[in-house]
């Protein structure tokens, strides 16, 4: 969508959302003028909002104004939008909605015993770049993530800074670099939040590549992409990452598959594996 459409559909959806609301719901005097539309005055939204009256006017007639995350949210909660309804205002804003932080929560149960049920690796990123999903193949191949404490589940963070993780990938410079660039494809637009700027800062301090390939801006193209791995008991293998980043309507949460690829014995090696493992007596 076009910058301009975004702005005039973001005022439309304003607009329809703020007359179907009356000041008594808000707490608001009716007034002592008959009010010519249903609904808040732009001046009421304002003040629940606390931005100026000639900022929201001009957001609602589309023109050239920017809102943070922060102020969205503002603007959400003054209107009384569900959740459906934030996501969207936050999609047309280009924005990340930061209410959306438990991703894992909001998965359903056919989905994540989809997720389980998969027999290559697979795991789900939420917001702030943070794992929410995943299953016991990718716990095999990669690390264990359960095991993982809360700060280290940033997906960056494993990338570059868990060894175990790191020691696994036999092309790691190559596919590192690519990661980077798509990280800045999916998340530069959170690059005024606390948690971007805090997760980009923390890995320049800690990680002399990041530090070195960041400020490069490189651009790559992730289509296609292979990962070598090394694992202990089924050697090589190699897979193309497929990633999907639409999930019904969750569209802040990002899939990857690790697809075995074709004419590789990678495939088969998972299904020995897989085999041995249920094959085991049980305790």
């Amino acid at each position: 969508m076009e910058a301009s459409h975004q702005r005039k559909a973001i005022g439309e959806f304003l607009k329809t959302r703020r007359s179907g609301l009356s000041p008594k719901q808000m707490g608001l005097p009716e007034g002592y003028t008959r009010r010519r539309t249903p609904g808040l005055r732009r001046e009421e939204v304002a003040q629940l909002a606390d931005v100026s009256v000639t900022w929201y006017t001009w957001l609602e007639q589309g023109r050239e104004v920017s809102a943070s995350a922060e102020v969205l949210d503002r603007l959400a909660s003054a209107l009384q939008m569900r959740p459906a309804e934030r996501e969207y205002l936050y999609q047309l804003a280009g924005r990340y909605n930061p209410s959306q932080r438990e991703g894992a929560a909001q998965l359903t149960p056919a989905f994540k015993q989809l997720v389980n049920s998969t027999p290559y690796p697979f795991f789900v990123i939420g917001p702030e770049n943070r794992l929410v999903a995943w299953n016991e193949t990718a716990c095999e191949i990669f690390t264990d993530f359960s095991a993982l404490p809360p700060e280290g589940m940033q997906m960056l963070r494993l990338i570059f800074l868990h060894p175990a993780f790191r020691a696994k990938v036999v092309n790691w410079e190559h596919t590192t670099k690519v990661a980077i660039s798509f990280f800045r494809k999916v998340y530069d637009r959170c690059a005024d939040q606390l948690w971007y700027n805090r997760l980009v800062r923390e890995m320049t301090e800690q990680s002399r590549e990041f530090a070195e390939w960041w400020p490069l801006h490189e651009v790559a193209d992730k289509n296609g992409l292979q990962v070598k791995m090394e694992h202990a008991s089924m050697g090589r293998l190699q897979f193309e990452i497929i990633t999907f980043t639409q999930i019904n309507d969750l569209d802040h949460l990002m899939c990857c598959i690790y697809m075995p690829v074709p004419d590789t014995p990678t495939a088969a090696k998972l299904a020995d594996w897989q085999h041995a493992k249920t094959a085991k007596p049980r305790i």
